[in-house]
């Protein structure tokens, strides 16, 4: 994220498709789980802002992570339970 600082942020609340922002604006997210976690992360299927594929990255919980997402694979099942927000350095209209 090249402006260094979360300008734009919001909830994401659907993982059945590819969760991306308009024009493909890299963003971060913090990953906060609904119940006490016995793990200090979780793995997600991204693409990151240079990636051509998808692969799975360690995303700690309660902390925004430095990962420059921009693409996020379907999964239903993770928001059952965590709650997962983005953040882009970059104004995003939604």
């Amino acid at each position: 994220m090249s402006a260094g600082r979360i300008v734009a942020h919001g909830k994401i609340t659907d993982l059945s498709e590819v969760f991306s922002l308009p024009h493909k604006v890299p963003f971060s997210i913090y990953v906060k789980p609904k119940a006490a976690p016995e793990d200090v992360d979780i793995v997600l299927n991204v693409k990151c802002y240079q990636d051509e594929d998808f692969w799975d990255a360690p995303v700690g919980f309660n902390d925004w992570t430095p990962l420059a997402i921009v693409e996020i694979a379907p999964d239903e099942n993770i928001l059952e339970q965590n709650d997962i927000y983005w953040g882009a350095g970059a104004n995003v209209q939604m």
